[in-house]
């Protein structure tokens, strides 16, 4: 194949390119093309499981191929070209260098493409950052910063949810606890009120045991001691309740302690999640390398005759 590479610098700019201010008897003798080797292959890479769908160009320009074909390829790379860019024609008025080996030889050029190929191959890859626990990844179009939301949305997602069961298992001990609670408190309430009674019954019965003893009919000393015993049972089952009632309430404190440090490892453990960052490389397979471009390139420069001499400029740019 064969390339014309835009002769797209004015003279002025072919100078300030190179760096090279423009002598005042500065002549244009016209452009003169010479044969570069141009190589581009564009690479996709498809993985469903890191959701990965991207393509990346491999351009290499090299103005001074080894005559046997002889390529390194990493020292020849190159801004990527757009193929739109290209001359259909060269500028009529321009003149061309000899075509030398290999670009003259179709053997070793079709030997050089397929070591591009392997070249790129084996040189080319894609890094995907990944959060494996969040099943989160992300390829060379996507910023860290994006990524980084995505994770912290995600883990805020499994955090909220884990909470919610968390909460809720423990809310249902709480609440089986309370119902105890307001039962004890209940029979604490009606144990109360019986001691009360009891106790005026002791008391009345006490009472009318002693003026007994000064009167003519004696009232027995086993009904006094009887409505002690019931006044003694009373008193031990408000003991009872109070004591219930206590440990109820370290109970429910208790787990209401074990749910705030469930619930702070669970966040813990989620910041931890979200901050899991690792990085996987991922290399094409060799048919989803596709050679764009390969072939000579004609490449413009002009010639220009200054201070009695005459030098050669680029013409092109590919910036």
């Amino acid at each position: 194949a064969e390339y014309f590479l835009p002769n797209n610098l004015s003279f002025s700019e072919a100078f300030s390119t190179a760096g090279t201010a423009i002598p005042a008897d500065a002549q244009s003798l016209g452009l003169i093309y010479r044969p570069a080797l141009l190589a581009q292959a564009r690479i996709r890479y498809l993985n469903r499981k890191y959701d990965l769908d991207h393509e990346q160009e491999n351009s290499m320009l090299s103005l001074e191929p080894d005559r046997r074909g002889v390529m390194r390829w990493d020292e020849a790379a190159a801004r990527n070209i757009d193929q739109a860019a290209l001359d259909d024609q060269p500028d009529p008025r321009g003149r061309y260098a000899s075509l030398e080996a290999p670009l003259s030889e179709a053997k070793i050029m079709k030997s050089m493409e397929r070591d591009f190929v392997d070249w790129n191959y084996h040189n080319s890859s894609v890094t995907v950052r990944a959060n494996e626990e969040l099943d989160i990844y992300a390829g060379p179009e996507i910023s860290q910063a994006e990524f980084r939301r995505l994770c912290t949305e995600a883990a805020q997602e499994g955090l909220e949810t884990e909470m919610d069961k968390i909460e809720d298992k423990y809310d249902r001990k709480i609440d089986s606890v309370v119902n105890r609670l307001k039962r004890e408190q209940r029979e604490l309430e009606e144990d109360q009120s019986e001691l009360s009674q009891r106790k005026m019954e002791e008391y009345g019965t006490h009472a009318e045991t002693v003026l007994s003893l000064f009167g003519r009919r004696k009232k027995s000393l086993s009904r006094s001691l009887s409505k002690r015993r019931m006044t003694e049972k009373a008193e031990a089952d408000v003991k009872e309740s109070i004591q219930a009632i206590e440990e109820y309430e370290k109970q429910i404190k208790s787990i209401q302690a074990d749910k705030e440090e469930t619930l702070e490892e669970v966040r813990e453990r989620w910041e931890e999640i979200a901050s899991q960052v690792s990085e996987i490389e991922v290399t094409p397979y060799k048919k989803d390398i596709l050679v764009e471009l390969f072939g000579v390139a004609w490449f413009p420069h002009y010639v220009v005759k200054a201070d009695g001499k005459t030098m050669e400029l680029p013409g092109h740019s590919s910036q």
